[in-house]
């Protein structure tokens, strides 16, 4: 799994069910917010529109 995904598509494609470590690891800890769905994330480009928690 090389190709670059934002936690949107993991969950689309259930991946965060089949990959749960993995997926840990890109929202741990978090440091930055999804606009849209409000997901976090551990860094900005695992989100789709990324806003820093303060």
């Amino acid at each position: 799994m090389s190709e670059h995904k934002t936690l949107c598509a993991w969950v689309e494609e259930e991946l965060h069910t089949k990959h749960s470590e993995q997926y840990i690891a890109l929202i741990h800890p978090s440091t930055h917010f999804c606009m849209n769905c409000g997901r976090s994330a551990a860094k900005a480009e695992n989100v789709c529109k990324p806003k820093k928690i303060k």
